[in-house]
């Protein structure tokens, strides 16, 4: 199995595995940070294992749909592309517009605006209020206001995950996801590690951009969030 097909219990039990939280066959990250968690296989064990971990909502990635066990609810769930930057430099060298805002670091005093961007781009959903302590988010200010971010989440042996990449509504096409992805990507090869990401089936734009970023489809995922009732 690659260790990208099942990334979160590959990154609970190397770089990450300080954070977890564990009981038996399951892990998760504390859901405050992120909402996933994984099964080392699913046996009836690890999802007895899982439940004892999900007082909170927990999300797990599988390669095909999930038949979880009777007593667990499927709060949602999206099919994702999976992609991975090729070997060598990711991309092709994009000039930035004049124009274009300086990237900037974020940290725990840009939560809020980082939030009202989140439920912006993702409604109905919550950004975790400590995912910045699974690595390095970077943003982009436009007349003051935040208009762009991206991140850094799943780390695992050679590999390292850029997420939450969001544009503020009315700001789209001016390369600012572009200039995030390629600043993040940037840094992780800096560490000799590959990024990835993973995005929607149906999210054509931001598929096409990473395309031009140079990731190409690794795999599908599934993506099911499950209460246990």
């Amino acid at each position: 199995m690659h260790p990208l097909d099942n990334p979160v219990w590959s990154a609970l039990t190397t770089h990450q595995a300080g954070l977890a939280l564990v009981d038996g066959m399951a892990r998760r990250f504390p859901p405050e940070m992120t909402v996933f968690g994984a099964l080392a296989l699913s046996l009836p064990p690890a999802w007895q294992a899982l439940s004892r971990l999900a007082k909170a909502p927990v999300g797990l990635y599988s390669t095909a749909p999930l038949q979880p066990p009777p007593g667990w609810r499927v709060t949602r769930h999206i099919e994702l592309l999976q992609m991975i930057a090729e070997d060598g430099p990711v991309g092709p060298v994009i000039p930035r517009p004049a124009a274009t805002p300086q990237v900037v670091e974020l940290g725990p005093a840009d939560m809020n605006e980082m939030s009202t961007l989140y439920a912006a781009t993702r409604p109905g959903r919550e950004i975790c209020p400590r995912i910045l302590k699974l690595g390095t988010f970077l943003g982009l200010r436009c007349d003051g206001r935040l208009a762009a971010m991206a991140g850094l989440r799943m780390h695992l042996p050679g590999y390292r995950e850029i997420t939450t990449v969001a544009t503020l509504p009315g700001h789209q096409g001016r390369g600012y996801a572009t200039a995030l992805v390629l600043a993040l990507a940037e840094r992780i090869r800096a560490r000799k590690e590959r990024p990835y990401l993973t995005v929607g089936i149906g999210n054509a734009r931001a598929i096409a951009v990473y395309q031009r970023l140079g990731f190409r489809e690794r795999t599908r995922l599934h993506s099911t969030t499950l209460a246990f009732t």
